[in-house]
């Protein structure tokens, strides 16, 4: 009998010794995964969502950077600048922050490379806003260029956004799995613990090892800090721990509605646990009110009992939703970005849906940032939004959809197919409702169209895009309402434009460029007294009108380039006009806004007249009227300037643009150039001979030298000799020559 009894209790100390060590093994295992979701949930807590906070202030620091510098230059107001040194340290602060997060991460480099470059551009306009005087078109390059560099950075930061939604939904599945794993051996610790008691159950050993075992998982519901609900097989809840009750009292409800904590579509899911084999747990999600929780259902086939677990998961759901409506949409007005509209757009061509793709942008929108500031800008892009969403919902309420794709661009995508007619009236109510609208900015505001069909104009979305901005652009280019359905003539006409400026820019490196010279005679003295040089390209064996490359060479930025060459060549062969006995000659050279307005443009003048060594009185610079209205200032500083230098200064077709006597009286001009439109009929118009003769006069009454342009009859020259004109060039004296033969025909004039 002792023998038999102390095997009895070999066997029970074996098996309470296998109980030891499992239980050890399992409670390691148990406690390792928790250890584990209680870090990385910790980790989601206290890095991923404040990296989320951190990239919004990270946005806002570096439009708020843009903001306080378009103050200072609207209110020249020093203090402004340590507003802005004050940004800065906020913003690299944040930006060490993220990088200590993320890494050297691509986006985050480029993000740190344009906030460092705004730093410097804002200490350089910081400077350049001490200086006495200001160099504004200088601050106004660098406000561009601010402004330009935060918009390149904005997709970067929505990618870093993206970045830390990955990775929060990475660290939410990670933390799923090990609960999963935990559930797991927990539910396996029990089951093993059931058969060692059930092996050792008439043992009293056995007896209390298992009483406490069961004591302990007792306690386990009663201590959770979830809700823990087990319901028979008939739905009736037959438990609930304390966590169940707190939930009640939030959910403002009674303890006796415990059942309403129950999701409406339970018996789905358990119908689902039951026709499965293998399968005794289900995980879905539903909202109770305003909460959304997560329900982990077990069935129990031994005890015929389900057990429920909620977790609330409101805080997760509501940082996932921002997350990802600030990925697809516009944070200011809150309409769908661009990538929502590429994956829209994907989804119609997927399906084989026709539809039309319109592009709507603010016109003159830089001008409105530069003259009102950014703030009243970014007001002024909510307002159209808000225009632009009760036109496309009054006409199409449930086919249609406005994008905001850019800083001041727009889209509108319908599944209804548009023809011509259509969207010239869609863009007619649009400019209707746009012109009736009090806008912050206090001011008129327009909008340039563009819009193209699917299949017929794209089968990708790129396609589809880069068609529509084609027709904007040449739209918006021609100010031609007309123009704004794409067809295949704007696309030929958009890629040969292409190709022409890649050409030019080529020719400009290799100066495939020539210039002609236009005689310029003196009607009293009957000599040759100038020439203005003209830019002539033969491109390929193809003369290209100037007409045509310089719109291009404006729109392109290539204008300042060009302009250089012209001035730099026509001195060159100004000299040697001189040196071939032309010595009072003086070349004329037209000067673009854009060449006139840089800052560099009178340091050039002067660098090429030092290193070609033409004399400066040789040289005549002409200028348009709208340089000098619109950089009064400045403009008086530099002719000035260019004056001092011994150069002659003419305006350009004078008459034409915004002719006032107060400049007039301001600036040190040498010469007024009367335009060809208004000698081109002064033989036969009454109104043409008066405005001439008023110019001329004016002219004379101010000292100034007249000269008419686009003289090609007797008739006209006739006239203008009788109004008192000082000089004439046109193709009636001689058309414009190439080098030599402008030589050549002066000689001949003198004989």
């Amino acid at each position: 009998m002792k023998i038999i009894k102390s095997r009895y209790n070999q066997r029970i100390n074996v098996i309470f010794a296998l109980t030891l060590v499992i239980g050890v093994v399992f409670s390691s295992l148990v406690y390792w995964r928790g250890v584990e979701v209680s870090s990385m949930t910790n980790e989601l807590i206290t890095e991923e969502i404040p990296n989320y906070e951190l990239l919004r202030s990270l946005a806002n620091n570096m439009t708020e950077q843009e903001r306080i510098l378009y103050e200072y230059y609207a209110d020249d107001e020093t203090e402004r600048l340590d507003e802005f040194q004050d940004m800065v340290l906020a913003t690299n602060e944040l930006i060490e922050r993220l990088v200590r997060e993320f890494g050297d991460i691509q986006p985050l480099m480029k993000t740190q490379e344009a906030s460092n470059s705004i730093n410097e551009i804002g200490l350089e306009f910081g400077e350049n806003m001490a200086k006495n005087p200001t160099d504004w078109p200088l601050a106004r390059v660098q406000l561009k260029e601010i402004t330009r560099i935060r918009e390149e950075a904005l997709p970067q930061i929505g990618l870093l956004l993206a970045i830390t939604g990955d990775s929060v939904l990475k660290s939410e599945n990670l933390i799923l799995n090990d609960l999963e794993q935990v559930r797991f051996f927990v539910i396996g610790y029990g089951v093993l613990t059931l058969i060692i008691a059930y092996i050792v159950a008439k043992a009293f050993k056995a007896y209390l090892s298992s009483s406490a075992t069961s004591q302990r998982l007792a306690l386990f519901p009663m201590r959770n800090p979830n809700p823990v609900i087990s319901i028979d097989n008939k739905n009736s809840v037959t438990y609930r721990n304390p966590a169940s009750d707190k939930l009640l009292t939030r959910l403002e409800m009674s303890l006796e509605q415990v059942s309403e904590l129950l999701a409406p579509d339970l018996k789905e899911y358990q119908i689902n646990v039951l026709s499965s084999e293998n399968k005794t747990s289900e995980s879905f999600q539903f909202k109770i009110k305003a909460f959304e929780f997560e329900c982990e259902l077990h069935w129990h086939e031994d005890q015929q009992q389900w057990d429920l677990h909620l977790t609330d998961i409101t805080d997760r759901k509501k940082a996932e939703y921002e997350l990802n409506f600030l990925a697809f949409h516009n944070p200011e007005t809150e309409l769908r970005n661009q990538y929502q509209l590429a994956r829209d757009v994907d989804e119609l061509y997927a399906s084989d849906t026709n539809f039309t793709l319109g592009l709507f942008e603010i016109r003159s929108f830089s001008q409105l940032i530069a003259g009102r500031g950014i703030d009243t800008a970014t007001q002024v892009t909510k307002e159209v939004s808000k225009s632009l969403e009760q036109i496309t919902m009054a006409m199409c309420p449930n086919d249609c959809c406005i994008y905001h794709i850019g800083e001041k661009s727009f889209a509108f995508l319908t599944t209804i197919y548009l023809n011509n007619e259509s969207i010239h009236r869609l863009v007619a109510d649009m400019n209707k409702k746009i012109a009736g609208t009090a806008f912050s900015c206090q001011s008129q505001v327009q909008l340039d169209y563009g819009f193209s069909l699917a299949p017929e104009h794209g089968s990708s979305y790129t396609d589809i895009l880069k068609n529509a901005r084609t027709a904007l652009d040449t739209s918006a280019r021609n100010d031609d309402i007309e123009q704004i359905l794409f067809n295949p003539e704007l696309g030929a006409r958009l890629e040969y434009e292409q190709q022409l400026i890649s050409d030019m820019r080529e020719a400009i490196e290799e100066e495939g460029f020539e210039l002609y010279f236009q005689p310029q005679l003196s009607l009293k003295s009957k000599k040759i007294i100038g020439a203005e040089v003209l830019i002539r390209w033969n491109n390929k064996g193809k003369w290209i009108s100037p007409g045509e490359f310089i719109p291009l060479a404006e729109s392109s930025g290539l204008i300042v380039k060009l302009g250089d060459w012209i001035l730099r060549t026509a001195c060159i062969k100004a000299l040697k006009l001189i040196e071939a006995g032309l010595e009072d000659l003086v070349v004329a050279v037209n000067i673009s806004p854009k060449q006139f307005g840089r800052s560099d443009f009178l340091d050039k003048v002067r660098t090429v007249l030092e290193e070609t060594g033409l004399p400066p009185r040789n040289l005549e610079l002409e200028i348009t009227e709208g340089v000098i209205i619109y950089n009064e200032e400045e403009t008086i500083e530099t002719l000035t300037s260019l004056k001092n230098l011994g150069v002659m200064l003419a305006i350009d077709d004078f008459g034409t643009g915004y002719s006032s006597l107060s400049y007039l009286k301001k600036f040190d001009i040498d010469k007024l150039k009367i335009d060809q439109s208004f000698v081109r009929h002064i033989q036969t118009e009454q109104a043409d001979e008066s405005i001439v003769r008023t110019i001329i006069d004016l002219g004379r009454n101010l000292h100034l030298k007249l000269i008419a342009e686009g003289v090609e009859e007797i008739e006209q020259l006739e006239i203008l000799k009788s109004l008192g004109c000082d000089e004439i060039q046109g193709y009636f004296f001689s058309k414009p020559l190439p080098e030599n033969a402008f030589v050549d025909f002066v000689s001949d004039h003198k004989e």
